[in-house]
């Protein structure tokens, strides 16, 4: 799995349907800017505003498209566990490589209840899986603790944490050798780089993705870094509403993403 991958838009019509033809300029810009690996459906993606149908169109027309030189993941968020279900075994006969599984929104399950609906949704998938803590935006927090219980129990597939909250708590942590630490966001991710964060899963990359993808691989392999011009291009995307500066960018380009959907506007 490749440890630096960019979180893409979802593409709409002005009448917020999905504009499914639009995905094509995306990937085709990002991977002719370098970037070999793209998150789709995720929090850039506005999935939470789209019904599982739509993600699941989403899913398919990927699979009638020809994007066999870029890696692929889909995220998986949903409150009920039998909808995360259908999406993920729609996906694991899909052209997706792997998998972000989210924490269910809003409904703040237990750490065992939690630890379950992840057994639950491993034992339908064959792909790679990355789980997704985002407490700010779910209201729920995996503990190390249950990422500890959740790492004996020996799932070959389950290759990453998207990590939004403090990495350093995973520091005694019994990780595969393998296993991806993804600094969720741009915002700080040179600090969580060396507080233990081996990837990045980059909003910013949809603007910066030479930038962005250079400055991680540098501070990986310990080479000086300017990070004063980093923190201003983290800055111009994210100030405001990251999403609306990310769409208005491609807009910019000619590549019609539209804008997100309500409430989400520039006002």
């Amino acid at each position: 799995m490749k440890n630096f991958n960019v979180a893409i838009p979802t593409p709409f019509h002005e009448d917020e349907s999905i504009y499914f033809e639009s995905f094509n300029p995306i990937v085709e810009y990002l991977t002719d800017n370098g970037v070999e690996s793209l998150l789709v459906s995720a929090t850039t993606g506005e999935q939470n505003s789209m019904s599982i149908e739509e993600r699941m169109q989403i899913i398919d027309y990927f699979n009638q498209q020809k994007f066999t030189h870029v890696e692929l993941m889909f995220g998986v968020s949903a409150t009920r566990t039998k909808d995360a279900v259908k999406l993920i075994e729609k996906l694991n006969d899909s052209v997706f490589d792997a998998i972000l599984i989210q924490f269910p929104p809003y409904i703040q399950p237990t750490q065992e209840q939690a630890i379950f609906y992840i057994n639950e949704l491993l034992g339908h998938t064959t792909k790679r899986v990355v789980l997704y803590n985002n407490p700010f935006r779910t209201g729920f927090e995996l503990s190390a603790e249950s990422l500890e219980t959740l790492m004996s129990q020996k799932h070959a597939n389950l290759v990453g944490l998207k990590e939004e909250s403090d990495v350093k708590r995973h520091k005694h942590t019994s990780l595969p050798k393998d296993f991806i630490m993804f600094a969720g966001g741009d915002v700080n991710f040179t600090e969580k780089v060396r507080e233990g964060c081996n990837g990045l899963s980059s909003m910013v990359g949809n603007v910066y993705p030479k930038e962005m993808k250079q400055a991680f691989n540098d501070l990986l392999m310990n080479k000086p870094v300017d990070l004063k011009s980093i923190n201003q291009l983290i800055n111009k995307v994210t100030h405001h509403q990251t999403i609306i500066n990310i769409k208005k960018h491609y807009n910019s380009l000619g590549i019609k993403v539209g804008s997100c959907r309500s409430p989400i506007k520039d006002i």
